[in-house]
C-alpha cells in the first residue's frame, strides 16, 4: 500500500513539472505601451471628474435660479397695485334686514352700504327688500328671503328667492344665472324666482329666454315659464298685475318729476303697477298733460298716486278686474 502511494505522488509531481514547462512567460509591456495605458486611464479619470463637477455646477445653478425666481415673484406681488372693486349697482332703496355674505360664509349687516361690487353676495331677511340701479339705468329689485351673487357688470346669480328686473327702456345687459339655466331678456320687465325644485320666469313686458340644461324655452309678454328638472318647460298665461307683482312696488326707485307733467307721472305709476290708465273724458286727459309737477316721488306708486291726485284735485279709482286706473275730474 505504501509503495503505491509514493508512486502516485511522484507521478503527480512529474505531471505538474511538465505543465509548468509548457506555460509561456507573459511578455513585459514596452515603455511606450505602458505610457499609452497610463494616458488612457488618466484621460478617463479626468473625464469622470469633469462630469461630477458639471453635475454639481448644474445643481448649484438650478438652486440659484430657483431663489431668483422666488425673489422675482415676491417683488412682482409687492409691486402689483391693489385691485379696485368694480361697482355694478347702486342701492336706491333698502327695507328691513340686508346682509353681505362675508368670509367663511358669515352674514354681515350691510349697514350704510350704498353700492354693490362684483364678487359680493347679498342676502335679504324676512320682510325685507332691496331696490338697485343696474348699469346705466335698469332697475333691479330683490325680494325678501333671497340670495343673489353679483358676478360682473353684466351678470348676477340668483341662488335662491326672487328678483325683478326692468330695463327701463335703456340698453342694459343682465344675465341671471341659476342652477336651472341662464335668463336673458330683450327690453322687458320680468320676475325670476328660484327654489330647490324649479325656476319660474314671469314676463310683464318684452321677451325672455332661458338657456337651460335640457331645453331653451322662451316666454313672451304675459306668460309664465316654469322649468323643473329635465321635464319639458311649462308656459302659462298670466296677468301683468296682481299679488305676484305687488312686492316690487315697495322697492320702486324714487323718481324726479320736477318740471314734468301729471301725465308722465301716471305713466310711471302704470309701469310700476302693471295697470293701464284711462281718462273720464278728453278734457281730463288734456288737463293732466298740461299740469306741471314739482319735486321727487319717494313713496310707493299707489301711495304717490293718492297724494298727487289730491293735490291736482283729481279723482281716481282702480279696477283690478280690468286692470285699469280710471282718472276723472
Amino acid at each position: 500500500m505504501s509503495d503505491k502511494g509514493d508512486n502516485a505522488i511522484l507521478e503527480s509531481e512529474t505531471s505538474f513539472e511538465n505543465l509548468l514547462e509548457r506555460v509561456t512567460i507573459r511578455p513585459v509591456p514596452s515603455d511606450e505601451d505602458a505610457e499609452i495605458a497610463r494616458s488612457a486611464v488618466r484621460t478617463e479619470w479626468l473625464a469622470a471628474t469633469h462630469r461630477r463637477k458639471r453635475q454639481r455646477r448644474f445643481v448649484s445653478l438650478a438652486a440659484a435660479a430657483s431663489v431668483l425666481l422666488v425673489i422675482a415673484l415676491v417683488a412682482r406681488l409687492a409691486s402689483t397695485p391693489e385691485l379696485i372693486p368694480v361697482q355694478v349697482a347702486s342701492i336706491e332703496k333698502s327695507i328691513g334686514s340686508i346682509y353681505v355674505l362675508g368670509e367663511q360664509s358669515r352674514l354681515q349687516v350691510a349697514g350704510d352700504l350704498s353700492s354693490i361690487s362684483a364678487g359680493q353676495t347679498i342676502v335679504t331677511g324676512n320682510a325685507s327688500g332691496l331696490g338697485l340701479v343696474w348699469g346705466n339705468g335698469g332697475s333691479l329689485r330683490i325680494d325678501a328671503d333671497s340670495r343673489v351673487a353679483f358676478v360682473s357688470a353684466s351678470a348676477i346669480e340668483l341662488v335662491s328667492g326672487r328678483m325683478y328686473f326692468d330695463s327701463m327702456s335703456s340698453n342694459v345687459n343682465l344675465d341671471v344665472r341659476t342652477e336651472f339655466g341662464v335668463i336673458r331678456h330683450l327690453g322687458t320687465q320680468y320676475i325670476g324666482s328660484v327654489d330647490s325644485q324649479s325656476l319660474s320666469v314671469s314676463v310683464r313686458e318684452g321677451r325672455v329666454s332661458v338657456d337651460g340644461l335640457y331645453f331653451d324655452p322662451v316666454a313672451e309678454q304675459r306668460q309664465r315659464l316654469t322649468i323643473t328638472g329635465n321635464t319639458r318647460p311649462q308656459v302659462l298665461s298670466i296677468s301683468p298685475y296682481g299679488d305676484e307683482w305687488t312686492w316690487i312696488e315697495v322697492t320702486a326707485p324714487r323718481s324726479d318729476f320736477n318740471g314734468k307733467t301729471i301725465y308722465e307721472f301716471l305713466q310711471w305709476v302704470a309701469r310700476e303697477t302693471g295697470l293701464t290708465i284711462e281718462f273720464d273724458d278728453p278734457d281730463v286727459e288734456r288737463l293732466v298733460r298740461e299740469n306741471i309737477l314739482k319735486g321727487q316721488v319717494d313713496a310707493e306708486p299707489r301711495i304717490a298716486l293718492r297724494q298727487r291726485m289730491l293735490v291736482a284735485d283729481l279723482r281716481y279709482d282702480i279696477d283690478l278686474k280690468k286692470g285699469v286706473i280710471h282718472i276723472a275730474d
